[in-house]
């Protein structure tokens, strides 16, 4: 036996199947980012040669089994992955067509022996990423479980995959879920999409530009009746999809084949593109061949329309966003894992009208579609490294063990389990989103079997209760002493998040330093906060370092959206494959709202209504200002925090603005379906639970555009800027003028329910439970070692903050008196000033009163002296005029 000298790669790479060629191309290209070059060999088709080229590969084909041999005797690692998928459909599997030789491609039987084979010579072998199912013949299963007990490791790319092998006897802790290495291929660089757009004559096409896939179903019906029927169906409702979009949209459809060998996709395109009699914006082209120049393409699209799973996993990976045409679960699985289920037609009863929808539909929103899907492939990649993890575990003989995994295979089963739901103690007196988010899981997930309750004492007795729920960043005192006691209990803990970046409304959201004209002479206007003190610095700093602890002591994360869990990631490090996204929800009661009693009670009918405390981060001065003067009745909902600013919003308020401090749950509801918008322009919001309880009740919507608003509701609200009263005024118009739909209604019925939400937190409970149960003793112990030597440091800095801030209050007063004995300085000064003036003053005053007595004097003089001499003149004129007679 020679020395071991190269990694071994046996896959279905190289056979056209593009999408099994990315998942070569993107194994590869985590094992050279993380061991450097190193010598490769890969086992596939005909066309890895120029897979490998860029790699420095060697290509071995599965038909010389002696070079075969020999290259699992010389590697230091044999992979089982790079394309190909552990399935018996369409042949009968038994014992005999394992022992046949050479192999036929179907990789169940084809790698059981290869991982057989390396065993037996002692080289480590592990499934990288392995796709499995459908396994129908108790043969297949045997054989899966088989290939799961021989190799070291074993991952799968999804968690149906995994529950599959567990299904057929495989332990629980044999198998883990990491990505399709599909996802991390990157656009090739250079000049190669130019080329080749150019050479198929696609630069100068108009948009849209619409890709296409399709491929031949008729291998997954299951039998062979009717399969021609089917496919002809198919091809009929596809051609009046592209019809559709032309007509519609003015797109240019490019329908790109992934695969011609077997399932040839090429014939059903032809059929598709023939049924349009030549349309010159119709095109089938082959794609590039490399997978970086095939992503380039596709993400030069606008929007793309897949059947198979890897031209999906390809247009995310191009940031491209896609209307997925599932034939099977995988492709459900990865356009949810995606974030994308929402835009999902199945191909066994496709309507064209409804798939045109989505597509017009994913245009409209494609920045916020796009933003979600982005964050969707950032999780996924972040999964995908688990796979390379474990591999170089097995190069490294197995001397370290990898991260904790990003997903529980084991799903514990849910009835039964007992969750202790833990919140502030003030809950009762002082309920928000966050005991509302609570507090409306609890039914359904008692319906599920659970035992929960929800409390407000911080430290309890953990004994009875398998997992901890907490909830609240906002407020991180709470949920870190609910995470010590956990760690100190040995419990898992579910955090839900509640908490996302608040720097802007802290700059520019204090009305304390805004500009506030009179209401009559213009609108206020957003001023940025003065520098903090150092005092409120290190108190920041403080709250971000708890808020931290908590992320760390977390088991499995609930965060409210997409967007939030990539904020969370960057501000905290959060791993994202701890994770599970739990929407907000909606109460039944206001998709069923009346208007009746709130009209009846309050005479009020189409309105614009905002529901939420009175406080400067919901931001409702702007609003009442950016309506003042409008003539739309305003009615705001919600106590005051604090006072003063309530005050402030009557200040702004004119005649058509009404306050309601508070509603019970039924007026509350009637009133949703009364008003005609409700408009929330918020500095931030995860989004605000009103916001979907109005919309619910048939309100058209108005919501910030900050924060996971525009994920949840996409392109059925108006969005604002919370900083600009005029973007407020503009899209509450709009929204008014609007007529009413059903859209956003339906939408959120669809998408958004508290049984939704529940069945997402069960999820949770399932990830934090089984990654704590991957934990061992030793591990738990460490931890809590930790956690506990982090909060004395903790509890020292706290200290020492505590002594800053008396240090700087001391300096503060000692300030202040400096400054009020200068103040008293300057007062005795001025009083001296004054009382110097004062006489000053009323020796002015004297000297002008003899200086009238004397002016007046001088004057009498004069005009007697006047008078005198005129009367002298006159009588001597009579004297002369009398001699003249």
């Amino acid at each position: 036996m020679s020395e071991a000298t190269h990694l071994l790669l046996c896959g279905a790479a190289g056979f056209t199947n593009r999408g099994d060629d990315a998942i070569l191309w993107g194994m590869l290209s985590q094992l050279r980012r993380r061991l450097g070059p190193r010598a490769v060999k890969v086992a596939g088709g005909p066309e890895l040669g120029p897979l490998l080229a860029p790699f420095g590969g060697t290509a071995l084909t599965y038909d010389d089994r002696a070079e075969l041999a020999r290259a699992i005797e010389d590697a230091d690692l044999v992979i089982l992955g790079g394309g190909g998928m552990l399935y018996d459909i369409e042949y009968q599997a038994d014992l005999a067509r394992l022992l046949g030789d050479p192999p036929d491609r179907q990789w169940l039987y084809e790698l059981v022996k290869l991982a057989s084979a390396a065993r037996a010579v002692g080289r480590p072998v592990m499934g990288y990423s392995l796709g499995i199912g459908p396994l129908v013949s108790t043969a297949a299963r045997q054989m899966a479980r088989f290939l799961g007990d021989t190799v070291q490791a074993l991952t799968v790319r999804d968690q149906a995959s995994a529950d599959l092998l567990v299904e057929c006897g495989l332990s629980p802790a044999r198998v883990q879920v990491a990505a399709d290495p599909a996802v991390l291929v990157e656009p090739g660089a250079g000049n190669a999409v130019e080329e080749w757009l150019r050479a198929h004559d696609l630069a100068d096409l108009p948009r849209p530009w619409i890709g296409l896939n399709l491929r031949p179903w008729f291998r997954f019906l299951g039998s062979d009746q009717g399969r021609e029927e089917k496919m002809a169906e198919l091809t009929r409702a596809m051609a009046e999809v592209v019809k559709g979009l032309r007509s519609r949209l003015g797109a240019t459809v490019i329908m790109l084949p992934f695969q011609h060998l077997n399932d040839d996709d090429g014939p059903v395109l032809e059929q598709v593109q023939a049924a349009l009699a030549a349309d010159p914006q119709v095109v089938l082209v082959e794609p590039p061949p490399l997978p970086p120049d095939l992503v380039g393409v596709l993400g030069r699209l606008d929007l793309f329309v897949g059947m198979r799973m890897h031209s999906l996993l390809l247009a995310a990976a191009a940031g491209t966003p896609f209307v997925a045409l599932p034939y099977s679960p995988k492709v459900t699985a990865t356009a949810e894992a995606l974030d994308m289920a929402a835009f999902m037609h199945p191909v066994e009863d496709l309507d064209p009208a409804a798939v045109v929808a989505s597509c017009e539909t994913v245009l409209r929103a494609r920045e916020a579609v796009q933003s979600r899907l982005l964050a969707a492939r950032q999780r996924l990649r972040a999964s995908a490294d688990l796979s390379l993890d474990l591999a170089c575990w097995l190069l490294e003989g197995g001397a370290r063990r990898p991260r904790p995994v990003p997903a529980a295979v084991t799903r514990p089963e849910v009835k039964g389990l007992r969750v202790l739901m833990q919140i502030r103690p003030d809950f009762r007196e002082k309920p928000g989103g966050d005991v509302v988010q609570l507090e409306e899981l609890l039914p359904f997930l008692r319906e599920a079997g659970v035992t929960v309750e929800l409390t407000g004492e911080t430290k309890p007795d953990l004994s009875q209760w398998d997992v901890v729920h907490t909830i609240n960043l906002d407020r991180p005192e709470e949920p870190y002493a609910h995470c010590l006691n956990a760690l100190e209990q040995g419990r898992p803990v579910a955090l839900s998040t509640v908490h996302t970046d608040l720097s802007e409304f802290l700059t520019w959201g204090d009305t304390d330093y805004w500009r506030l004209p009179p209401p009559e002479e213009g609108l206020p206007e957003p001023q940025p906060a003065p520098s903090s003190t150092p005092v409120e610095v290190r108190l920041r700093a403080l709250t971000h370092l708890q808020r931290q602890a908590i992320v760390d002591w977390a088991t499995g994360y609930l965060p409210n959206s997409q967007g939030n869990l990539k904020y969370l990631q960057q501000a905290f490090g959060l791993e994202a494959e701890r994770a599970v996204v739990v929407p907000n929800g909606v109460r039944e009661a206001f998709f069923a709202a009346t208007p009746d009693l709130f009209v009846d009670r309050y005479g009020l009918r189409d309105f614009v209504l905002c529901v939420g405390r009175i406080e400067k981060k919901k931001n409702q001065l702007s609003l009442i200002a950016a309506l003042r003067g409008l003539g739309l009745p305003l009615v705001i909902v919600g106590r005051a925090n604090p006072p003063e600013y309530a005050e402030l919003c009557r200040r702004y308020a004119d005649e058509s603005v009404r306050f309601i401090e508070h509603l019970s749950e039924e007026e509350l509801v009637s009133a949703c379906a009364a008003a005609k918008v409700h408009a929330l322009a918020s500095w931030v919001e995860l989004p605000g639970l009103t916001t979907l309880e109005a919309g619910a009740a048939g309100c058209n919507v108005v919501s910030t555009n900050r924060g996971s608003p525009p994920e949840y509701l996409r392109d059925m609200a108006w969005y604002c800027d919370p900083r600009d009263p005029a973007s407020i005024r503009e899209a509450v118009l709009a929204a008014y003028h609007a007529p009413r739909t059903d859209r956003l209604r339906e939408h959120l019925r669809a998408n958004y329910t508290w049984r939704h939400a529940a069945e997402k937190t069960l999820e949770g409970y399932r990830l934090a439970m089984g990654l704590h149960a991957r934990r061992s003793e030793a591990d738990r112990r460490a931890a809590e070692v930790g956690a506990l030597r982090r909060h004395a440091e903790w509890l020292e800095r706290l200290a020492a903050d505590r002594c800053y801030e008396l240090r700087y209050a001391q300096e503060t007063l000692q300030q202040a008196q400096q400054y009020v004995a200068q103040l008293e300085t300057w007062g005795h000064n001025l009083q001296v000033q004054e009382d110097s003036l004062k006489a000053h003053s009323e020796q002015l005053g004297r000297d002008l009163v003899q200086c009238r007595e004397e002016f007046e004097r001088v004057t009498s003089r004069r005009a007697y002296r006047w008078a005198d001499s005129l009367s002298r003149l006159g009588a001597n004129l009579l004297r002369i005029l009398r001699v003249k007679r």
